[in-house]
């Protein structure tokens, strides 16, 4: 049986790994503001805390 051209399946370029996260201390925390939407979001080291790369709501740093 030969299946249609649209159900054949077609190479993927693999996932590239890139450390810039990883590299600048950057943590996913769920952002507490409403313009987040209360989703998890990257977040950079900015002084005690953590800022959201998102809208800029500043973290505290126990979290």
């Amino acid at each position: 049986m030969k299946l249609p051209r649209l159900f054949r399946r077609r190479p993927t370029a693999a996932p590239v790994f890139s450390p810039a996260g990883h590299l600048d201390g950057a943590r996913w925390l769920r952002c507490d503001e409403t313009h987040c939407a209360h989703l998890t979001t990257r977040h950079t080291p900015d002084g005690t805390g953590y800022r959201c790369t998102n809208c800029g709501h500043l973290k505290g740093a126990d979290q």
